[in-house]
């Protein structure tokens, strides 16, 4: 007992890099997939669902399929999902569209966005916590 308590305290990078290619298989390739195909309104709908129901949905699955506490990783890797995005799009504008594009000034348009998926990665992984918690709970209340 005292080993998951101490293991459960320390950040498990591996759930980290797990999340954060959890969000790119099961979040940002769904989003591109539909953006590109389905441009009616079923399609939008969906991806506005899914760019805010989807960041709670895969750090609530990360949080459950992981061993032991892992709240703050899913929520790391969401962050930096999100910080990658906003990175990668800088640099296509700044080589595709507007050379001379600056960034000064607009940080603001990276950290609430990134605030938001942070947030959003946390409560998902509780979520997830407490439904492996229930599940735990009630499969041991049942034998």
């Amino acid at each position: 007992m005292t080993e998951s308590l101490t293991r459960s305290k320390k950040l498990q990078w591996k759930w980290v890099w797990i999340t954060f290619v959890m969000y790119i298989l099961f979040y940002i390739l769904p989003i591109f997939i539909v953006g590109n195909y389905f441009t009616n309104k079923i399609g939008i709908q969906f991806m506005g669902t899914w760019m805010f129901g989807g960041i709670i949905i895969i750090a609530a699955v990360a949080g459950y399929l992981s061993h032991g506490v892992t709240i703050w990783e899913p929520a790391l890797a969401g962050a930096g999902l999100a910080f990658a995005f906003f990175l990668s799009l800088i640099v296509y504008i700044r080589i595709f569209v507007n050379p001379s594009y600056k960034i000064t000034g607009k940080i603001i348009w990276f950290l609430v966005p990134t605030m938001a998926v942070f947030l959003l990665s946390l409560l998902g992984a509780w979520l997830g916590e407490q439904l492996q918690i229930f599940l735990k709970k009630k499969s041991q209340g049942s034998n």
